[in-house]
């Protein structure tokens, strides 16, 4: 059995509506925990992307997933993704 981080109320009526995401930057929509791994649901580019921990997204690697929040590397340094409403 996995984990699975709560989603707040604003994320998903924000997840429904029209243009209520932002198109032009990455943006967190989930993160799934399981025993010996954790994967995130990052929204680039209006597609949906499942990446772990070392994968490159938007020239950035994943260095850390955890329960609602990923913390990406880049070159001018680190970045904190949350969930939208939290």
């Amino acid at each position: 059995m996995t984990d699975q981080t709560e989603t707040p109320a604003e994320t998903l009526a924000a997840a429904t509506q029209q243009g209520a995401l932002p198109d032009g930057r990455l943006t967190l929509l989930g993160t799934l925990h399981g025993p010996d791994s954790a994967r995130a649901l990052l929204r680039h580019e209006g597609r949906v992307a499942s990446v772990s921990n070392g994968d490159s997204i938007d020239g950035a690697t994943v260095a850390a997933i955890g329960e609602g929040v990923v913390i990406l590397a880049r070159r001018r340094g680190t970045e904190r993704l949350t969930l939208p409403g939290t």
